[in-house]
């Protein structure tokens, strides 16, 4: 066992004793903080702490003599990988779920399981509560973290970062928002909101931060009452510099005498988002609540002018930095005794990045998986502990930008040297993939679901398939994974104009290569006929080595065409020479 091994296995003991101290027969640990976001600060990152799993979505139950790790498809690999089996039992949801675990670990009837109440959902502490009674326990919340009293030398927040998103690029400011907030609030009987979802906070109020290395936002809530206006729930001292005279700030402490001066309103909550132990404080309270979803959410989602026009603008500075890059790559892999490990890779394409306009900080952990890392489907590259690049090798970049106007989210995966059996037919089926839902034309109120399905039928044809989604949300300088909209198997929320979404399907051979392409997309009207499509707006050339042309019909390669001119059209101007003539190779008609 090794010394990280024997650390998390103390930790892991350690709690256990914890636990028995508390009275309790088992610990539920999500990866969330408060705040609910797919990225959380560092102090918060227990489920890391304790399992050294660091994927961006999971849980872990620990009981007496058992412990249980679960994320979904996306994870199946990284999970056992960075866990010790001989503590965590790994588990692919819905393959195994969680209370058929807890049946299986022999769950004692009456057992007590607890979790902490500031860290779960109200909708997820619902979850977790029918699952435990169906195994025959109890779920309770408290209010002590039993981890964190253990983690002595957790992280702290870096220095506040706040700053206000020009109206030029917003789009709409907080009073026209506002006023939008209010009819609808007035519109479902409600006085008042409380907002949970700290994207939609900091929209609101176009301001962003740097609580998070890469989702640009203030940890905060807030409540907005239609009469006595808005109040951010949050640090004062971190948030000086975007207050204006038609915003309080109020220490989070302070929301249950805060709705003790509310009247007989009522208050709009959102149980996916909320805290239970602020739902409970809630209740104490006696306000009547009205369950719904967030109601700035699907605002958020369909982007204005403005931020569309950040949006393009982005692309095209990211598509340059993108292009510099492998011009760079193409040069560094052809050198004789070159060594560029997967880390190596991460830190160029950053430097690049930071020399682009309003460059603001990465939009996620660059993913760069070279042979069998590649099928990872989030694998992160760790100095020191990374790989390689090797000769004849397949690499899956996944990375993007945050920019003072816009967000980026772009997949490529690159051939070094000749590409390995089967990758060439396996990326071609995945461009098909992302062609067809390219220029995909969809009645007004189509769901992603049905939406995934057009993506996924070359692949299917061809007996492949991969087990993410096809395409998220994407916010306006705020979080890269944005609802409500998805195009996936679960996809329920139809798609409306405005919505910027990625396109990237992928295939992955585990144990050899993964391959995945992703480009952002637009939703646009189709005009005067009730139709949508798609606005490709991600900016950066294919890799012609992977390509056959034969594999492809003739929408598809002019399809492929079309777009390399764009995108040479857009990016050769904002080049070196030397990039600018490795463009225009890369560029040329296939």
């Amino acid at each position: 066992m090794s010394q990280q091994d024997q650390t998390r296995a103390k930790r892991l003991e350690t709690l256990r004793s914890a636990i028995a101290a508390a009275r309790f027969d088992g610990w539920i640990i999500g990866r969330e903080d408060m705040y609910q976001g797919e990225e959380v600060p560092a102090g918060d990152e227990r489920l890391a702490y304790l399992s050294g799993f660091t994927g961006s979505a999971g849980f872990a139950v620990v009981l007496g003599d058992r412990a249980g790790l679960f994320s979904d498809g996306r994870y199946s690999l990284q999970m056992p990988a960075q866990t010790n089996s001989a503590d965590w039992d790994c588990n692919t949801i819905p393959d195994v779920t969680f209370e058929d675990w807890l049946k299986t670990a022999g769950l004692a009837s009456g057992s007590i399981i607890a979790i902490d109440g500031r860290l779960v959902t109200v909708s997820g502490f619902r979850r977790f509560e029918k699952s435990v009674l169906a195994a025959g326990g109890t779920l309770v919340c408290h209010h002590a973290n039993l981890l964190d009293q253990q983690w002595h030398d957790r992280p702290t927040l870096p220095p506040a970062a706040s700053w206000q998103m020009p109206i030029e690029n917003a789009g709409k400011s907080l009073a026209e928002k506002s006023d939008d907030l209010a009819a609808y609030l007035d519109a479902k009987d409600c006085a008042a909101v409380l907002l949970t979802r700290v994207d939609s906070v900091n929209w609101l109020v176009n301001m962003r931060g740097g609580d998070l290395p890469c989702t640009p936002v203030n940890l905060c809530f807030a409540l907005y009452h239609r009469e006595a206006g808005l109040c951010i729930l949050g640090d004062q001292s971190r948030l000086q510099s975007v207050l204006t005279p038609d915003i309080t700030v109020a220490p989070l402490t302070q929301l249950p005498g805060m709705l003790g001066d509310m009247g007989d309103g009522r208050l709009m909550i959102e149980a996916a988002s909320l805290p239970k132990m602020l739902f409970e404080q809630i209740v104490a309270s006696g306000v009547q609540t009205f369950e719904a979803d967030c109601p700035l959410t699907i605002e958020k989602a369909c982007k204005t002018p403005a931020e569309l026009r950040g949006f393009r603008a982005a692309h095209q500075r990211d598509g340059a930095a993108m292009v510099e890059f492998l011009c760079w790559l193409d040069q560094a892999v052809s050198t004789p005794s070159s060594s560029i490990t997967e880390s190596d890779l991460a830190d160029k394409l950053l430097a690049f990045r930071q020399q682009q306009d309003g460059f603001l900080a990465p939009s996620f952990n660059t993913i760069a998986g070279s042979g069998p890392n590649g099928a990872i489907v989030h694998y992160r590259a760790i100095a020191g502990a990374d790989r390689e690049l090797a000769s004849d090798d397949l690499l899956l970049l996944d990375s993007g930008g945050h920019y003072r106007d816009g967000t980026t989210d772009i997949t490529r995966t690159i051939a070094i040297g000749t590409p390995p059996k089967g990758a060439v037919a396996a990326y071609s089926h995945v461009l098909q993939s992302l062609i067809h839902l390219a220029v995909a034309k969809f009645p007004e109120g189509t769901n992603g679901k049905q939406l995934d399905a057009i993506a996924r039928a070359p692949l299917w044809a061809a007996g492949l398939d991969f087990a993410h989604g096809t395409g998220h949300g994407v916010g306006h300088v705020l979080s890269v994974h944005e609802g409500p909209a998805s195009i996936s198997k679960r996809g329920d929320v139809a798609l409306e104009a405005g919505m910027v979404l990625s396109n990237e399907p992928g295939y992955y051979q585990t144990g050899d290569w993964g391959i995945r392409i992703e480009n952002l997309i637009v939703v646009t009207s189709v005009k005067q006929t009730g139709f949508l499509e798609f606005e490709t707006i991600t900016l950066c050339p294919l890799d012609r080595r992977l390509i056959d042309k034969t594999r492809l019909d003739a929408g598809e390669i002019d399809w492929i065409d079309r777009y390399h001119r764009a995108v040479y059209e857009q990016l050769h101007a904002h080049l070196s020479p030397m990039a600018k003539s490795w463009l225009e190779a890369a560029c040329r008609p296939i």
